[in-house]
C-alpha cells in the first residue's frame, strides 16, 4: 500500500474577509469531491482571509498512479481560478 500526500499554501490577494475565503474553500474543496474523488482539508492559517494551507491524501498500489491523480487534483485547483499555489509539498509513503 502506497499513501500519497500533497500539501500546499494558496494565496488568494481577491479575499476581503474571513467569509468570503470559507465560501471560496468550499466552494474548492465540493468541486474536487465531486469531480476527483478526493477530500481536501485546511490544514493552517484558519485565521488569515488571504493564506490557505491545504492537503489531501490518496492511498493505492501504484506510485506513478497516486502522482498522476495528484497532478490531476493540483491542475484542477489551479484552473479553479480562486488563488496561486505559492508552496506544494508531496510526499509518498509506503506500507507493507
Amino acid at each position: 500500500m502506497i499513501v500519497g500526500i500533497a500539501q500546499f499554501e494558496l494565496f488568494m490577494p481577491y479575499n476581503q474577509s474571513l467569509k468570503e475565503k470559507r465560501r471560496l474553500l468550499g466552494k474548492l474543496k465540493d468541486r474536487v469531491l465531486a469531480q476527483m474523488k478526493v477530500v481536501v482539508s485546511e490544514t493552517a492559517h484558519q485565521d488569515l482571509w488571504q493564506r490557505a494551507e491545504l492537503g489531501f491524501a490518496v492511498v493505492g498500489g501504484d506510485e506513478k498512479t497516486l502522482d498522476s491523480l495528484i497532478t490531476r487534483t493540483m491542475q484542477m485547483i489551479v484552473a479553479m481560478g480562486i488563488g496561486e499555489i505559492n508552496r506544494e509539498e508531496r510526499d509518498m509513503i509506503h506500507y507493507e
